[in-house]
Parts: structure tokens; C-alpha cells; sequence
């Protein structure tokens, strides 16, 4: 009679005793196995973008990091800050990156000459991204104020000297000088020193300069060029082939960034304080004046980088234009974002 009242408690004891070290068991195994389902491998991608700190144009790519888009689309980014043309494509064609963002023209050549690198996007759509800017004392408020007066762009072959020479052309403004001056704290030094009457900015630094410094837009090219890119996006070959998942998902989580910025622009100006040194307000105006123009917008604008052609044209930098539909190898963006030429 013991022995039968003993073995049922004895047995119900082995049977707790299992169970609560299979829980044991369990719980140290599942959250390294629910980790595994809930985030994917993650794919590093190595991005050089031109200025990335100094432009808003690259405001989205900070939005992508700081709401976890790119986790969410299974990448890893690695920014570098390039400073611009050429030498930022470059890396591409030794392999230090696997991504480049830098101006039209450059990334346009280096698809074009190398076979390593491959075109794949345009950036900052819309030729109000660069605009000139006079000192509000000068009385000018138009283009039509420029006749007579200098104005001042980068350097030669720049997007900032195309820019300035085709809207003032477009705009029937005659006898204008063009000065090749620099960066746009070097034009704006030159405008305050009377040197030139204008010279150009990009977003912060044009809110800076009106909400501080008694700036005006004297001219602003997308009001006489409708379809422009500032910046081209292009890809190591060889990593793209390998990783085209990867950089889908890259475009795909810059692409719900931006729609972030759009329902949510001051929390995306509050976002931006963190990374660039202005202030909310400053930000706040750069980009109401962004989505305004639709900058951000990353489908496939295939006028834009028709016009870019055209500009490499006028300023010598090919002799004939190149077929962008063969160029552009839109097989590695969501299909969403293509366009046909």
C-alpha cells in the first residue's frame, strides 16, 4: 500500500522535475533562436557619399540609420564622407567601396569608362537644390538684376558652373560674368567682400545664410531647368552582381525614409540636429523647400539625366551623348523606383 502510494508521487516528481529542465532548457535556446528569425543576415555595404555631413540631400540616409530601416531591410551600411567629383568614384574601381554617390557627370564618365562600375540612381532631383545667393543690401531680388554683375560658381565643369551659365541664358539675362570662385563659403565670403554680386548654396547652408546673414535667392535654376540630378549613385560591379538583395534593400529603406520625411518633417527636422549644426528651424525650412520640389523623390527620372547629359555636352566634357537607357542598370533597384527609358 506504500510502495503504491509513493510511486504515483514519485513518478509526478520525475515528471516536474523534466519538465522545469526542459523549460530551462528551452528558454536558454529560444531567445538566441528567436533572434535568428526575427533578424535577418545582415549585408555590409561600404558608401561613400559626397559631403554627406555638410548637405540636407542626405538627410534620408541619416532617417534610414536612426529608425532601423536598414536592419529592417537586411543591410549594414558603412558611410564614408567622399569629397566629391572623380575621386569619389574612384574607390569604387579599386574596390574600397561598394557604393559611391557623387555628381551626375562624374558617376556618368565612370560608368562609362569603367567596367567595374555600373550607374544605377540619380540623387537630388531637382535643379533647386543649388541656387545663387546675393547679400539683401545689393537691392537685387531677380535674375534680371544680374545683368552687369559677376556671379560665382565652383570650379570649371562643375554642375554649379552649368547651372548658373544655362539659367542665366534661359532667363534672356545678357552680360553677365561667371567666376570661378569655390566652395560656398569661399562664394559667400566673395559676396559680403563685393567681389561677385552672388554665388551659389545648397541646403543647410542656404537656410543659414537667409535666416542669419540677410541672404536672398537671386536665382533659382529650376524655374528655366525642369528635370535635373544633382548626384549619380553607382555600384561596384562585381559586388552588385553578388549582392543585388542587398542593395534593393538599401534603396527600399532610403525609399520609406523619405516617406517618412514627408508625413513627419519637423521630427525628421529634430532628427536632422542631431547630425548636421543647425538648428531645427534651419532644417525645418530646407526641407519643406526640398519636398516642395520633390528632391527626394527616387524613381527613375529619365529627363533628368537626359538634361545632365546635356549640360556634359555643352561644357565639353563629351563630344556626343551617351544612350543613358544602356547606361542606367536599373535591375538593382525595387521595381517600384524603375522607369523606363
Amino acid at each position: 500500500m506504500d510502495k503504491q502510494t509513493r510511486d504515483p508521487l514519485s513518478v509526478s516528481a520525475l515528471a516536474m522535475v523534466g519538465s522545469l529542465m526542459l523549460g530551462c532548457l528551452m528558454m536558454a535556446i529560444s531567445p538566441a533562436a528567436s533572434a535568428a528569425q526575427e533578424t535577418p543576415a545582415q549585408t555590409k555595404i561600404r558608401f561613400v557619399v559626397s559631403h554627406r555631413s555638410a548637405l540636407l540631400s542626405t538627410l534620408p540616409t541619416y532617417i534610414a540609420e536612426d529608425n532601423g530601416l536598414f536592419k529592417k531591410h537586411g543591410v549594414s551600411v558603412e558611410y564614408i564622407s567622399g569629397s566629391g567629383g572623380g575621386s569619389t568614384l574612384r574607390l569604387l574601381s579599386t574596390g574600397d567601396v561598394d557604393m559611391a554617390e557623387g555628381g551626375t557627370p562624374a558617376a556618368i564618365l565612370a560608368a562609362h569608362t569603367d567596367p567595374n562600375i555600373e550607374l544605377i540612381e540619380g540623387w537630388a532631383r531637382s535643379a533647386s537644390v543649388m541656387v545663387w545667393i546675393a547679400d539683401k543690401a545689393s537691392g537685387i531680388t531677380s535674375p534680371e538684376g544680374l545683368s552687369g554683375k559677376k556671379l560665382g560658381y565652383s570650379k570649371a565643369g562643375s554642375a554649379s558652373q552649368w547651372l548658373a551659365e544655362e539659367s542665366i541664358k534661359r532667363a534672356g539675362v545678357k552680360n553677365v560674368s561667371f567666376v570661378s570662385v569655390g566652395g560656398m563659403g569661399d562664394n559667400w565670403t566673395a559676396v559680403k567682400g563685393k567681389i561677385i554680386t552672388a554665388g551659389w548654396a545648397m541646403e543647410p547652408f542656404l537656410s543659414e545664410k537667409i535666416h542669419n546673414d540677410n541672404a536672398v535667392v537671386v536665382l533659382d535654376p529650376s524655374h528655366y531647368i525642369k528635370n535635373y540630378y544633382l548626384e549619380g549613385i553607382a555600384v561596384n560591379k562585381k559586388f552588385a552582381q553578388k549582392n543585388t538583395a542587398a542593395i534593393k534593400g538599401l534603396f527600399s529603406a532610403l525609399d520609406e525614409a523619405v516617406q517618412f520625411i514627408k508625413a513627419n518633417p519637423e521630427k525628421a527636422a529634430e532628427i536632422g540636429t542631431r547630425h548636421y549644426k543647425s538648428s531645427k528651424a534651419v532644417l525645418l525650412a530646407g526641407i519643406q523647400g526640398y519636398l516642395k520640389n520633390d528632391v527626394w523623390d527616387m524613381k527613375i527620372d529619365t529627363a533628368a539625366f537626359n538634361t545632365v547629359m546635356k549640360g556634359m555636352v555643352d561644357s565639353g566634357l563629351i563630344d556626343k551623348p551617351i544612350d543613358m537607357g544602356k547606361l542606367v542598370n536599373q535591375n538593382y533597384l525595387p521595381e517600384k523606383l524603375r522607369t523606363p527609358f
